[in-house]
């Protein structure tokens, strides 16, 4: 997948969950021998009313990116969902590899994937609010999900997505309001994982989405796995071995 084995990988988690929900996948990277971070989203579980945007999110990628260069590591950048969003605009060519440190590959995993000069309003006006996630307003700006066990944990047993579904945060959904101008996909080697089961970015939006990227130059390869939201990191091991131990 890359010029340079990665020795890191970078996870940019989605909206309405914290880094946590991807300790499970971050301990079994970390037993393949990559080092790995997964820097809070300060729009994710802000305070009410939310202070955090799009820009402080960026601004927390681009710190975790930098601490691994400065420890001489070459980085696969994994986003998934919002992450997406926050990879095209926090993954610059400043940040690319050179000489083995540096960003050498991406992997979208459920992701907005939105072409630059548009935001994500465009993308669902161009093909409709494609969503099974109930978002409700608070009222104060922050947003979360009133039906996340059936939405955002639909690929398990019942009472355990109850669980998993309590501990999901607040989004500022106005976070990712702006227009795109990154298309780090153009440059990186790009591999898009569908999600078939994901109920917060349906899969024909997904491929909606990819189809629109290689028609602006994008070289994405793509993979899909039978997984929906929860799951997906779990589901994601194979295929992610596989792109990141690619030459």
């Amino acid at each position: 997948m890359a010029s340079h084995k990665p020795t890191a990988v970078l996870i940019i988690h989605g909206g309405y969950f914290l880094p946590a929900a991807w300790d499970a996948f971050w301990d079994k990277l970390r037993q393949a021998g990559f080092i790995v971070k997964c820097p809070r989203l300060p729009s994710c579980g802000d305070k009410r009313p939310p202070t955090a945007t799009m820009n402080d999110d960026i601004i927390a990628v681009r710190e975790a990116v930098q601490e691994l260069i400065d420890t001489n590591n070459s980085i696969l950048v994994l986003a998934h969902s919002y992450g997406g969003m926050v990879a095209s605009e926090a993954i610059s060519p400043d940040l690319y590899a050179n000489n083995g440190k540096g960003a050498v590959g991406l992997i979208l995993l459920s992701a907005w994937l939105v072409q630059p000069g548009d935001t994500l309003t465009d993308v669902i006006s161009k093909y409709g609010f494609q969503c099974k996630v109930d978002l409700s307003d608070n009222g104060d700006g922050t947003f979360f999900a009133k039906n996340a066990p059936e939405s955002f944990y639909n690929d398990i047993e019942s009472i355990e997505a109850k669980d998993l579904a309590a501990k999901n945060v607040t989004h500022n959904l106005f976070a990712g309001s702006g227009k795109i101008s990154g298309a780090p996909w153009k440059d990186l080697p790009t591999t898009y994982i569908h999600c078939a089961q994901d109920m917060a970015i349906m899969l024909p939006l997904q491929q909606s989405m990819v189809q629109d990227a290689v028609n602006m130059g994008g070289k994405l390869i793509t993979k899909t796995i039978d997984s929906g939201c929860h799951e997906s990191a779990m589901n994601l091991e194979r295929s992610m071995m596989v792109a990141s131990n690619a030459e």
